[in-house]
């Protein structure tokens, strides 16, 4: 038995890949285009390459499986390995829509299987240290907060025309307000359960694109927190920030300059803690912790239970924007 199948050899699978064989373990990729699996078995000469996920069934079996193939077409491989009691990362989000999900998380939970979303920024040292101090009680009780994503997607990707990108594809599942749901989930990992929301979300760039391209959230964190998410894919400056204002303190967290700084109101200072930079080591860190969780059968920091939640968010924002109303999240 391999120890994992990574479905996607797109850039999220070759990362899982790349990580995977550094671990010593044993992997295998299905990917449609050839172009793909000629550059992989280049780069990873004893990796395994199949075009269809039956051809890689017929000729062995998994112990995980990692699904990276663009958000539309996640659900038929994760049910198919479901299934068959291989156990699941499913990158995120889920799905392009919530139909179907709670179908994988009954299979999996009948069939025993763990199964963690790809939620990585939960293994990022600066959100872990902002985590930590709420749960310290550092800030108080959260009052507002705001959270920022914002990139420019040609230099997303700059090896690649972005407007073939599955960002830029509706029918792929791309946009804002599905790719960067991390957002999401960091605020209600870090503030609590998101009860509603008013959204407005459009294309509304220069862009060539099909696809939402900003998106501005008001939501409500339980009854005493109201908080702001914006997300978008036109700006050139490439921020990522999350504010946590509190009862007691506030925190800033800067993801692109990876610092946490914590407003000392009796010294009115802030106390800056810094990391090291660089995105490689949460990937290996969610990696190991989603094998630990296997090999002990417990649940990953992020399931699919957390993954639905997610989608209810983004269900919830479509739907707001469309009506022009307050959507509760159910």
């Amino acid at each position: 038995m391999m120890d994992a199948l990574v479905v996607g050899g797109g850039s999220i699978g070759k990362r899982h890949l790349r990580n995977l064989v550094a671990s010593g373990r044993t992997a295998a990729v299905v990917e449609t285009r050839e172009d793909r699996r000629a550059d992989i078995a280049s780069k990873h000469p004893g990796t395994a390459t199949f075009a269809t996920l039956d051809a890689a069934l017929e000729h062995g079996r998994f112990r995980t499986a990692f699904i990276c193939v663009p958000t539309a077409y996640h659900l038929v491989p994760a049910m198919r390995l479901a299934r068959e009691r291989v156990h699941i990362v499913m990158e995120k989000p889920v799905s392009h829509t919530l139909d179907g999900i709670p179908d994988l998380l009954d299979i999996a939970a009948a069939n025993g299987v763990v199964g963690m979303t790809g939620f990585c920024m939960r293994f990022f040292p600066p959100l872990q240290k902002a985590k930590a101090l709420i749960d310290d009680g550092a800030i108080g009780r959260i009052v507002t907060a705001r959270s920022l994503t914002a990139v420019y997607l040609p230099n997303w990707h700059p090896w690649e025309d972005y407007r073939t990108f599955y960002m830029a594809k509706r029918s792929l599942g791309g946009g804002v307000l599905l790719d960067e749901c991390h957002a999401f989930d960091w605020m209600q990992w870090l503030c609590g359960p998101i009860r509603g929301v008013f959204s407005v979300l459009g294309t509304l760039s220069d862009l060539e694109v099909e696809t939402d391209d900003v998106c501005e959230v008001i939501a409500r964190f339980g009854d005493q927190t109201l908080g702001s998410i914006h997300l978008d894919m036109v700006d050139h400056s490439m921020r990522s920030e999350v504010e946590l204002i509190g009862t007691e303190s506030t925190i800033v967290v800067d993801l692109e300059g990876q610092t946490v700084r914590r407003f000392d109101r009796a010294t009115r200072t802030w106390e800056v803690h810094a990391f090291e930079p660089g995105y490689d080591r949460m990937y290996v860190d969610e990696l190991e912790h989603f094998f630990s969780c296997v090999e002990r059968g417990e649940r990953p920091i992020a399931d699919l239970a957390d993954g639905y939640r997610v989608q209810r968010v983004i269900d919830a924002c479509a739907r707001s924007s469309a009506e022009g109303r307050w959507i509760a999240v159910e």
